[in-house]
């Protein structure tokens, strides 16, 4: 229960139900659980799009954690692009705004309506893989010669998949490789760590593997030799492939990263 005045407003009951309600807390942060509850609140409707949040003092009292825990689950939030932080002003959802390039590469839109698509559900696996020839590759990854070359020839791999369902509906597929000496302490996390975060923040602020820029590519891609990428949720339009390769300031490889959406219903926005 919090420490402060009583819940009488409906999205401050809301938000201490989500976080009440939340699953396997024991496998996540302070943090991550504030991040979560908040997300979900935005999921739901109970704070819609131009909805100014509580107050960080407040909303520390709601969830029985510090403001310093509030403001760090915050601003994972800003960086996804949900909400937007100004001193003075406070935190308000901002669904439909911009975006800055020195966080995303893109991002998914409505085909129809050019809308930014926001996550309703996600599912993540973590995972260390071998290491791969660049010439020959993982028969099992169709890909692995492409970013095995890109990466370099190392011992091990840590790969992150990503099977999220769109506001429209739609299943996208995600998947980033990186080496796993580049953050060996990935493997170390709970999967519920990632859920709405911008992986490539998330890089930088706990592991200290800054992303100068990234070069992206889009391929029409062979849903056979993607199929693996939507269990469950395979999609009937044709697929499109974005390719994104990350490199630190020294130009030093960083991460490989693929994404995979329904050319029917979605686009991709840069």
């Amino acid at each position: 229960m919090p420490d402060g005045p009583p819940l009488t407003d409906p999205v401050e009951r809301a938000l201490a139900a989500y976080l009440d309600g939340s699953v396997d807390p024991v496998a996540r942060t302070k943090r991550s659980a504030v991040r979560l509850a908040v997300a979900q609140a935005m999921r739901d409707g109970v704070l819609r799009d131009g909805d100014l949040l509580p107050p960080e003092k407040r909303l520390a009292e709601i969830f029985g954690v510090s403001v310093g825990t509030v403001q760090a689950a915050l601003q994972q939030l800003q960086q996804r692009g949900e909400i937007v932080r100004r001193s003075g002003y406070g935190s308000r959802v901002v669904h439909g705004d911009g975006f800055s390039s020195a966080i995303w590469h893109f991002r998914i839109v409505d085909r129809e309506r050019g809308r930014r698509l926001t996550i309703e559900a996600e599912q993540i696996r973590i995972d260390e893989i071998g290491g791969a020839e660049p010439d020959r590759g993982d028969p099992a990854d169709p890909l692995a010669p492409v970013w095995s070359a890109f990466l370099g020839a190392d011992d091990s791999y840590i790969r992150i998949r990503r099977t999220l369902t769109m506001s429209n509906g739609a299943a996208v597929a995600g998947r980033m490789v990186l080496r796993t000496r580049t953050a060996p302490r990935l493997l170390e996390i709970a999967p519920e760590e990632l859920h709405a975060v911008n992986i490539r923040s998330f890089l930088q602020d706990e592991f200290g593997v800054a992303t100068a820029r990234a070069s992206t590519e889009i391929h029409c891609a062979d849903f056979d030799a993607v199929r693996d990428l939507f269990p469950g949720h395979a999609p009937a339009a044709p697929v499109l492939e974005l390719r994104a390769r990350a490199v630190a300031h020294d130009d030093r490889p960083v991460y490989f990263q693929t994404i995979h959406i329904p050319s029917e219903t979605c686009a991709f926005a840069f």
